[in-house]
């Protein structure tokens, strides 16, 4: 496993950083035995950085974090979200405002806390943070000081996906108490390799891109047929966005070549090559997708040409992103 530098923070962590989003049943039912093998397997094979959220299956993703990390606690990094009213509104806390400051956060922090099993978080990260909280300097002397007290290491946000989260992006690296941008990067959205990764390196903030299999899109498992659970989050994507992107999908086929066996592989390659991301967030759902996950991280980078080929196929599409941006955001 490679470990790349994490911003400033001194931190060395693994080029894959452990997705637990789909442990929580937000993206179908997960069997809890599974979900610990899992993390498990992601311990084994190098893995040392977890992403987790409060909100995931409503506290639950966090519960088998802290099950699976009991007795490696020291050797993980842990890295979880805030800002949902997932307590109080349940599966309409997405319609509700989120909340990133005062008591709401010191509440979130303590719960995150008890059900990680830890007295300390790594990266604590507010969940897609809207533009007027990056730009307040009172929150981040407010979150500063969360991290003064000790409770958490380091304060991060996630961001919207591509060109919707790059100003944000850029925004959130301004500031000296920032650890960490987390925003989508994939073969379906580019453009922030090319102004906000290169930015937020060089503030010496880490940057943790999400969604290199396009929530599915880029792996080939769906088809125009294909239909997702009624609890599934991508039930909702509108159906002329899906056919576009699924379509734009398939024009990279051509990386399906030498060692890349899939249409996964290729995605994750991808991202992997990029060498200004500290890690790339991916879930995975079985100890036998974490093995072949790390299998294309010790792959290393794709060659200039074939970066060049992708980047020239991206640029010559009319649309890139998704045309609904807070349905990839969850």
């Amino acid at each position: 496993m490679e470990y790349r530098e994490f911003g400033r923070t001194g931190w060395k962590v693994s080029s894959l950083m452990m997705g637990t989003m789909q442990f929580g049943g937000d993206w179908g039912d997960q069997d809890d035995k599974d979900s610990v093998r899992t993390l498990h397997a992601a311990l084994d094979n190098g893995i040392n950085f977890f992403d987790t959220a409060d909100m995931y299956g409503f506290g639950h993703a966090e519960e088998m974090v802290g099950e699976a990390v009991r007795g490696r606690r020291d050797k993980v990094y842990i890295a979880t979200k805030f800002g949902y009213q997932w307590q109080e509104y349940r599966e309409e806390c997405g319609r509700q405002p989120r909340i990133y400051s005062g008591q709401f956060v010191r509440d979130a922090i303590e719960g995150s806390l008890r059900r990680l099993g830890t007295d300390y978080i790594d990266l604590y990260q507010a969940h897609n943070c809207p533009p007027e909280i990056l730009a307040s300097e009172e929150w981040w002397a407010e979150m500063g000081q969360l991290v003064q007290e000790g409770k958490i290491r380091s304060v991060g946000v996630t961001v919207g996906p591509g060109d919707f989260g790059t100003p944000d992006a850029i925004e959130a690296a301004k500031h000296p108490e920032c650890g960490s941008v987390m925003i989508a990067y994939h073969l379906l959205s580019q453009n922030p390799s090319r102004v906000a990764f290169p930015f937020m390196k060089d503030q010496g903030v880490g940057v943790i891109s999400r969604g290199p299999l396009a929530m599915g899109l880029l792996t080939g498992a769906y088809d125009e047929d294909t239909v997702f659970a009624e609890n599934d989050t991508r039930k909702v994507w509108h159906r002329d966005d899906y056919l576009r992107r699924l379509n734009q999908a398939r024009e990279f086929d051509f990386l399906v070549e030498g060692p890349v066996t899939s249409k996964a592989d290729a995605a994750l390659r991808f991202a992997l090559s990029n060498r200004d991301l500290s890690t790339v967030l991916v879930g995975m759902q079985t100890p036998e997708q974490v093995e072949q996950n790390v299998r294309v991280a010790e792959m290393g980078s794709y060659g200039v040409d074939q970066l060049q080929q992708i980047a020239e196929l991206y640029d010559s599409w009319d649309e890139h992103e998704s045309k609904l941006p807070d349905m990839i955001k969850k």
